[in-house]
């Protein structure tokens, strides 16, 4: 009997007692074995809602690609990625810089054979070099103005003994220093200008003209101011001082001045400075030289040389 007492008890006061009003009964009646009972009993099954569930997630989309993948047999037609058309326009461009840096290098040591002075091909060449000198702004300063006068080199030697010369005979033609030699002289200062080009076939290294041929023609530039300021109208070299201090080009115009020095100069004797410079300005060679006329050896005169 004793036990079922407990029970009744439980069972009673469930039925006839909310399990709020339960649950603050219990606080005031003593803490007796049956009463921690039936609190316990009535807090674990009150008769507040439950909570409610958490929100179903959205079932995910089967990928069949990602099931059929799991099989080795079978094979996925893959969407093709758009080729860029970068590394075919970048292939292109070192090929035509590369084919051009390499012909423009062949050119440059290997250049093809030149025509030889007085054939035809080279005929058509010194028309070409010379229709493009009548253009050069020097060129048209100084055949206008009336305290120049000009004339081409070589214009007073006879035909017959142009061959002969070293200057008009084997560096004729365009290919040497024959295509255009235009000399300009003022006859107050006594200064020379001259506008010479230098063709392909008179390189020392690849596309420089030789040393040698240099200094050819600043002796023939500052000989030729001598003489015109000597009264015999001829001389020879006595000394000449050459400075190489930058490359000259071929196939190109180039201008070279000589200026007479009065201090010292006399009817026999006299010095004689120039430069020879590009287009640009850009000094490439100094010389200097003293030109004598002889007293025991009888030269001709020379006009226009």
């Amino acid at each position: 009997m004793i036990t079922q007492l407990p029970i009744r008890l439980l069972a009673s006061s469930t039925l006839l007692k909310p399990g709020l009003q339960s649950s603050r009964r219990c606080l005031k009646f003593p803490e007796t074995p049956l009463r921690l009972l039936q609190c316990k009993y009535q807090q674990t099954y009150s008769t507040f809602p439950p909570p409610p569930p958490p929100p179903a997630e959205p079932p995910k989309p089967i990928d069949l690609r990602s099931q059929i993948s799991e099989y080795p047999g079978v094979k996925i037609n893959q969407p093709r990625r758009k080729r860029s058309l970068r590394p075919y326009i970048y292939a292109t461009l070192f090929l035509f810089l590369g084919v051009t840096m390499g012909h423009y290098t062949r050119m440059i040591i290997a250049p093809p054979p030149l025509p030889e002075a007085g054939s035809k091909a080279d005929v058509y060449m010194v028309e070409w070099i010379r229709g493009r000198a009548e253009k050069l702004p020097i060129v048209q300063s100084l055949s206008t103005d009336p305290n120049w006068t000009s004339y081409d080199a070589y214009s007073s030697v006879p035909e017959d003994e142009l061959d002969s010369r070293l200057t008009s005979g084997p560096l004729g033609g365009a290919r040497a220093i024959g295509a255009f030699q235009r000399i300009f002289y003022n006859k107050e200062s006594g200064e020379i200008v001259t506008v010479i080009w230098f063709g392909g076939a008179i390189q020392g290294f690849p596309g420089v003209v030789h040393g040698g041929i240099l200094s050819t023609i600043m002796d023939e530039v500052l000989g030729r101011c001598a003489i015109k300021n000597f009264p015999a109208r001829t001389g020879v070299t006595a000394n000449l001082e050459i400075n190489y201090l930058k490359p000259v080009a071929t196939n190109a115009f180039y201008i070279v001045r000589a200026v007479p020095q009065r201090e010292g100069q006399t009817d026999r004797k006299g010095w004689v400075t120039g430069r020879l410079e590009s287009l640009q300005g850009r000094v490439c060679m100094e010389g200097k030289s003293l030109y004598v006329v002889p007293k025991k050896f009888q030269t001709r005169p020379i006009e226009n040389f």
